[in-house]
């Protein structure tokens, strides 16, 4: 079984998520900044940041590190691997999930609005159906790397304890 990589969650300073401190600087949006960093677990070197929390990375699970040299488990894991809560987040990331909600929202409200003899199914399909965009644009980017994934899944030779 290879090493896991060192994961470090880097959240912002308690005291600058204050409401009332969020609110006197300004709304500065860097307070919101927040990042992991995975770090070799043979040498300690960072091979790599999200910043989102449980990102769902998609390959083969092994990584060679730059500094070292060494082979250690980098957390991506292949879509056969992955369990179905794994698979909705990689198809549905939490930012996405925000925009759909947000725009949805924004859509009823204006459908809501709208007078009621303008609005028929055709305008009901567009709104909702613009509404969507951002979805099917990600869904185009990440589709096809789900069918990469279980192509190499299927096709390449795993290391004995790597599979999960």
């Amino acid at each position: 079984m290879l090493p896991q990589a060192i994961r470090e969650d880097h959240d912002p300073p308690r005291r600058l998520m204050d409401p009332v401190t969020f609110i006197m600087r300004g709304l500065n949006p860097l307070v919101l900044l927040r990042w992991t960093t995975f770090r070799c677990p043979h040498c300690q070197a960072a091979f790599r940041r999200d910043y989102l929390p449980h990102k769902v990375r998609l390959g083969r699970g092994m990584h060679i590190c730059e500094q070292c040299g060494k082979i250690f488990d980098d957390g991506a894991r292949e879509w056969p691997q992955l369990q179905w809560s794994d698979k909705a987040r990689c198809l549905l990331p939490v930012p996405l999930v925000g925009v759909l909600i947000g725009t949805l929202l924004c859509s009823f409200i204006a459908l809501h609005l709208a007078p009621r003899d303008e609005v028929n199914v055709e305008v009901v399909v567009a709104v909702l159906g613009l509404a969507l965009v951002p979805a099917f644009l990600w869904w185009i980017i990440r589709v096809p790397q789900v069918f990469r994934s279980i192509h190499r899944y299927e096709n390449e030779p795993r290391l004995i304890g790597t599979d999960r």
